[in-house]
């Protein structure tokens, strides 16, 4: 199954790649992993931390608990019951701010693109936003 989904997201990466001009406004935005959606993440925290409290730190735990969270809000999946850390939209603005400064998408965004593409298509083989949270594409840290 995460071979599948590996499969799909990289199918879903291609298309983006074929159809840039219809999805965002330069053939030079860079696509962000899981990785580096963590690391923007992680910096967005820091920065929101710094502005709150004059310290660029963040705690592990906290980036990890709003990691899941955005995950979960930004593919439309329930939230209810999970814990949220303290300025979320602050952070998630920075966060956004972020990758729309740094030219960037992270892999949700090109999904939602993609899924905007292809709902106009016959070929509707897209993936679900439960399958994008794979352990293999999405690590549960």
């Amino acid at each position: 199954m995460a071979v599948l989904n590996q499969k799909s997201v990289l199918d879903m990466i291609k298309e983006f790649r074929k159809n840039w001009r219809a999805l965002c406004n330069s053939e030079r935005t860079t696509l962000c992993g899981a990785d580096s959606m963590l690391l923007a993440l992680q910096l967005s925290m820091a920065e929101n931390h710094k502005q709150h409290s004059g310290e660029f730190t963040v705690s592990l735990s906290d980036v990890l608990l709003t990691w899941k969270y955005l995950l979960h809000e930004k593919l439309n999946l329930p939230v209810e019951n999970m814990e949220v850390t303290d300025h979320y939209e602050d952070i998630k603005k920075i966060y956004d701010d972020f990758l729309e400064n740094s030219n960037m998408l992270d892999l949700i965004d090109v999904y939602k693109k993609c899924r905007i593409l292809t709902s106009n298509c016959e070929n509707n083989n897209t993936i679900c936003p439960v399958q994008l949270l794979d352990k293999e594409i999405f690590p549960e840290y």
